[in-house]
């Protein structure tokens, strides 16, 4: 249920990924109020990853570890920041929990150290 991309067009992939997620950054770094949601376009879902929104509003961990597992591996981080910042904008906790819990499992699987993943761990704590 993933998602394949053959390998000379995956940094298109990202690069397209990239484009869409920094409205959702754009959104958040311009801060919200308190108690404020925003409507987000979430074309992004179902555009790269093939299935809607509410897909990861109602699945599990146990069936997202199995949805990324049809994923090629520089698919799951960005994945995990969609789910962060919708979560983050739309003040919807479980997004939040599946982002936490992809980025924690991408850290794991990759064994990249890095400093901005663990600052997106911390935000996601802080929200939760």
């Amino acid at each position: 249920m993933g998602i394949r991309i053959e390998k000379d067009t995956i940094l298109n992939w990202i690069n397209e990924m990239g484009k869409h997620l920094r409205l959702y950054v754009d959104k958040w770094e311009s801060g919200l109020e308190e108690n404020e949601t925003l409507e987000l376009d979430h074309s992004g879902y179902k555009e790269f990853f093939q299935v809607d929104r509410e897909y990861f509003l109602q699945t599990d961990e146990a069936k997202l570890l199995s949805f990324v597992d049809g994923l090629q591996k520089e698919q799951v981080r960005p994945l995990g920041l969609l789910l962060m910042y919708d979560g983050l904008l739309s003040r919807e906790s479980s997004l939040l929990h599946k982002a936490k819990f992809l980025l924690e499992l991408n850290m794991k699987r990759s064994g990249d150290f890095s400093f901005e993943d663990y600052g997106y761990l911390a935000t996601i704590d802080k929200h939760i």
